[in-house]
């Protein structure tokens, strides 16, 4: 089966995982420069379920303000747009992927604790660097692996192939890929961006999050997910400074040196951080 062969048969999946009414309009909106916060309050207010989502979220321990707040456009003001249509979108695609498919060696729980861990370091990288926006930072670094979803539901032989390579010759899941598939999990990531209507810079920075291109509009955003990625497949509590250098590209490792060379110092505040996300999104209990 050829790549093309899999893209036309994306196009054909009518039940691929769609994001709700709301974060699809969410999304128009934000394209406008005319949208005003009572327009968008309007929109995100027809589903009182995300409002309460989106209400806990941003006042959870997460984000970390200080007065409490009670309405969407008092979370606007406060947040700002960016910030409000990427906890709308992160809320949505979480609800939207509930796998009942599995493979050995595929745990959806652990697979959604990746992608929060990637999420949450690529924010934190952002905000060091201040080399693309934060906050799209943490949607990249969440949605980077949602085509691994898609080769599961819709494209499993293939999925096993990958699987059974990764095991067999001790390889990342990326690298079975190229050797054992014609298409990779970024690529269709990137295609399930495009189809929801995300912003032009997400789409890259999820479809090139593993093979950066310098032309795109979102190669900082690649760059740190791809990092982040690498970081978090890397480091645990109690791991010690462990990644290979070959394994980062080059571009990104210019870029992030620092960050790369001071790892053990900030990356256990992160982790907290990312027990906090989990605790959120996931409703796991702290330690």
């Amino acid at each position: 089966m050829e790549e093309s062969t899999i893209l036309k048969r994306l196009d054909l999946i009518e039940d691929l995982p769609t994001l709700p009414a709301v974060a699809m309009e969410v999304n128009k909106m934000l394209l406008n420069y005319d949208t005003t916060i009572s327009k968008l309050s309007d929109i995100i207010e027809k589903d009182q379920a995300m409002v309460s989502k989106i209400l806990k979220l941003v006042n959870s321990s997460f984000f970390g303000l200080r007065g409490k707040i009670s309405s969407i456009s008092h979370a606007i003001v406060v947040l700002g747009f960016n910030t409000i249509r990427n906890a709308v979108v992160s809320i949505s695609i979480i609800d939207a992927f509930t796998v009942k498919e599995s493979l050995d060696g595929f745990d959806i729980t652990n697979f959604w604790k990746h992608s929060l861990s990637v999420a949450v370091t690529s924010k934190y990288l952002s905000e060091k660097t201040g080399i693309h926006s934060s906050d799209d930072c943490f949607v990249g670094g969440l949605l980077h692996d949602m085509g691994k979803i898609v080769l599961l539901q819709h494209f499993k032989d293939l999925f096993q192939k990958v699987l059974i390579a990764v095991g067999e010759n001790n390889l990342s899941f990326y690298e079975a890929e190229t050797s054992q598939i014609p298409i990779d999990h970024a690529q269709i990531g990137g295609y399930l961006a495009r189809r929801w209507q995300l912003p032009e810079a997400l789409i890259d920075g999820i479809q090139y999050h593993h093979s950066i291109k310098s032309d795109t509009e979102a190669q900082n955003l690649s760059m740190i997910i791809h990092a982040a990625n690498l970081i978090a497949n890397t480091y645990t509590e109690d791991s010690e400074n462990n990644l290979k250098l070959s394994d980062i590209r080059p571009d990104a490792l210019t870029i992030l040196k620092d960050q790369f060379d001071t790892i053990p110092t900030w990356y256990p505040d992160v982790l907290l951080e990312i027990e906090l996300a989990c605790k959120f999104f996931l409703n796991e209990p702290t330690k």
